[in-house]
This record gives structure tokens, sequence and C-alpha cells, in this order.
């Protein structure tokens, strides 16, 4: 038994790193997702307990900010006020 209590940290540990992005890869991301758009700021936040970046950027002629996971997924984009 000891040998799982040992392991699962380790695992859970390099499970985390393995999912986090780089800022290169959430600007390629939003320029995927949003051709042209011109990023003026990339922060990593928490949103809903959770690590997540937070991605402001133009498009459109619109101030937009996302919310992109640590797998990569979208969550949620709105206008900036």
């Amino acid at each position: 038994m000891a040998k799982w209590i040992f392991l699962f940290p380790g695992f859970f540990i390099a499970s985390n790193t393995a999912l986090a992005l780089s800022k290169q890869e959430v600007r390629n991301i939003i320029e995927k997702a949003y051709p042209g758009a011109r990023i003026t700021e990339i922060e990593k936040e928490t949103y809903r307990q959770k690590r997540i970046y937070e991605v402001d950027f133009k498009h459109g002629g619109e101030n937009l900010e996302a919310i992109i996971n640590l797998d990569g997924e979208i969550i949620k984009v709105h206008i900036d006020d």
C-alpha cells in the first residue's frame, strides 16, 4: 500500500505539469480561433478554483477577453470593457 501512496502524488504532479500550456501555445489557440487577432496580454489566473490563461485581444474592432483552460480549451470569450 505504501508504494501506491508514494507513486500517486508523483503521477499527479507530472500530470498537471504536462497539461500546462506555454504562452506561445495560448497565442496559437487564439490566432487559430480568431484569425487576425492582435493579442495585447496573456496572464495566468484562477477562474472557478482552476488555473487558466486570461487573454486580452483585439478582433473585428472589439476588445475581447478569452479564458483558456490548461488543456487548451477556450472556456469563455466576452467583450472586455
